[in-house]
C-alpha cells in the first residue's frame, strides 16, 4: 500500500481549496480593495432620462388640455417613492401639483405664491438680470459704484433745500437782466446743474449754473 507523500497532499489541499474559492466567485463581478465582493450594477441614465421627459411632456399637454399655465415641471420624491411636481398657474393664481411617477396619480395639488418658489427665483433672477442690461448703455462708473442716469438728479430733487436754490437760481438769472422762461435741474459730469431758458429782448438764451453754488457756467444764444 502506497502512502501520499506530505508535498503531494498539501497540493492536492491548495488545489481543493482554489476550486472551491473559485467556486463562490462565479456569476458575480468584484472590483477593487474596500469593495471586495460586491457587485457591479450599472445605470442607464439616458433611459432614465428618457423616460421622465416623456412623462413630463404627457403631463404638460394633460395640463394645458385643462387650461393650465405649465412654469415648470421637475423630479421630485413623496414617501420614498419618485414623483414628479409641477407648477402651474391659472387664473393668475399658482399651484404646486405633485404626481405619483411615472402613473400620474395625483397626490396633492397646493396653492402657492409663486414667487417663493425656488424655481421662480431663477426666472425672476434672470428677468432682473435683463432689465440691468437693457439699461446697461444708461449706467455711468465712478470706481466700484454704479450710478444710473437720474439718479443724481433725484438724490438733489428730494434734498428739503432744493426749492430754496431754485428760486435763488431764477432771482440770479433775472438779476442778470434775463426774463426766466423755463428752469430744470440736469446731471452733467455726475453733478447737478441748472439748466435755464431765458429771453432778454427777442433772442433766447440758454443758461448753466452749478448746483448748489449757482455759478455761471454758461450764456449761450439758442
Amino acid at each position: 500500500m502506497k502512502t501520499i507523500k506530505p508535498f503531494s497532499f498539501k497540493t492536492a489541499l491548495s488545489t481543493s481549496l482554489a476550486l472551491t474559492l473559485s467556486g463562490t466567485t462565479v456569476g458575480c463581478t468584484v472590483v477593487g480593495p474596500g469593495y471586495d465582493n460586491q457587485r457591479v450594477y450599472r445605470v442607464d441614465n439616458n433611459r432614465q432620462n428618457d423616460s421622465f421627459n416623456r412623462v413630463s411632456q404627457q403631463l404638460r399637454q394633460d395640463l394645458r388640455r385643462k387650461g393650465y399655465q405649465v412654469m415648470d415641471i421637475r423630479p421630485d420624491s413623496y414617501r420614498g417613492e419618485r414623483a414628479i411636481t409641477a407648477f402651474v398657474k391659472k387664473n393668475n393664481q399658482a399651484y404646486e401639483v405633485k404626481y405619483a411617477y411615472p402613473t400620474l396619480r395625483l397626490i396633492n395639488s397646493n396653492k402657492i405664491a409663486w414667487s417663493n418658489n425656488g424655481k421662480n427665483n431663477k426666472y425672476q433672477r434672470d428677468n432682473d438680470r435683463y432689465k440691468k442690461d437693457k439699461y446697461k448703455d444708461d449706467d455711468k462708473y465712478k470706481g466700484n459704484k454704479r450710478y444710473k442716469k437720474g439718479d443724481v438728479e433725484d438724490s438733489i430733487k428730494r434734498e428739503s433745500r432744493y426749492p430754496a436754490i431754485k428760486r435763488r437760481a431764477i432771482n440770479k438769472v433775472r438779476a442778470m437782466g434775463y426774463r426766466v422762461e423755463d428752469i430744470d435741474l440736469e446731471e452733467k459730469n455726475k453733478r447737478g446743474v441748472f439748466e435755464v431758458e431765458a429771453r432778454r429782448g427777442s433772442q433766447k438764451y440758454e443758461i448753466l449754473l452749478s448746483y448748489p453754488t449757482l455759478e455761471v457756467i454758461r450764456v449761450k444764444k439758442d
